[in-house]
């Protein structure tokens, strides 16, 4: 679980601004008493639970998700089985316009498309760093989260209309699981007994993306956690690790999507853990 973090005078002048992230198991039921001052998106990885509120209750199941307000106090959280949730908290002055723009409500519930799951996994990891640029990372992809989640509709006001949706959960499990192994369209579309094309289509209609497309991000996100946390492995190693088949390829591809190279990536994080200790030791 995350600390909350230290984001100093940039409090007021961000529009956006992450104030904490991590991730916690709940394993007996909890009492949830006042309310927090910041912003909370509350994203069930596994189990389930139910939320209570004074206005209502919310049932949390694998892949969905609570967007709450300031101040909102929940009264208890009920579990039949270990829930793990991923959270965010956060601030800004321009959020109660932005999220009465986008329509976004308080206690607003949402079942998440791959695309807003994997962006909140990446503000968490963005936050591990120390550096100041994190707070900018952090509010850039916050705003993107948002507008996701517009996009994803309030699962208790617009009832859900995706029809291939449990067809293509069992291929985003595949990816998931096997990711480190040599995946081919055909591969995937032949797990459902359907053609390439076909696959590409319905894959498209219901999250933006191609399965190739989801699967490239998804190996970008496993082998940034294993630059941050994984020291002694070389960029040849975390790219067979995650299914690229050259390292060459892999930096091509990952300063593409994140703006640098690998090893700059872990460099910055080694920084910041390097100032922590020192500025922790005085």
């Amino acid at each position: 679980m995350q600390e909350a973090l230290d984001t100093g005078s940039t409090h007021n002048e961000l529009p956006l601004l992450i104030t904490g992230s991590g991730s916690v198991t709940v394993t007996e039921p909890e009492r949830c008493p006042g309310g927090s001052p910041d912003y909370k998106i509350v994203n069930c990885v596994g189990g389930t639970g139910r939320l209570v509120f004074q206005e209502r209750e919310i049932q949390l199941q694998e892949g969905v998700a609570i967007l709450y307000f300031s101040h909102t106090a929940s009264i208890s959280c009920e579990i039949s089985e270990t829930l793990s949730i991923k959270y965010l908290t956060f601030t800004g002055y321009l959020l109660p316009a932005f999220l009465q723009a986008l329509h976004i409500a308080n206690l607003s519930v949402f079942r998440l498309d791959p695309a807003p799951q994997m962006l909140i996994d990446e503000i968490i990891l963005s936050q591990q760093s120390t550096r100041q640029e994190r707070v900018f990372t952090g509010s850039a992809l916050l705003y993107m989260l948002l507008i996701k989640l517009k996009l994803s509709k309030d699962l208790y006001l617009v009832p859900e209309r995706k029809e291939h949706t449990p067809r293509l959960s069992s291929i985003l499990t595949y990816i998931k699981q096997n990711y480190h192994l040599d995946i081919s369209l055909s591969m995937l579309a032949g797990q459902l007994y359907i053609t390439e094309q076909h696959l590409n289509r319905m894959f498209k209609k219901e999250y933006a993306m191609t399965p190739l497309d989801f699967l490239t991000r998804y190996r970008l996100l496993k082998a940034k956690e294993m630059l941050i946390h994984e020291d002694s492995m070389t960029a040849n190693d975390i790219a067979k690790a995650v299914g690229f088949n050259s390292a060459s390829y892999f930096g091509s591809v990952f300063k593409k999507h994140e703006g640098c190279s690998p090893m700059v990536l872990r460099k910055s994080y080694k920084a910041s853990k390097s100032n922590s200790a020192i500025e922790a030791s005085r």
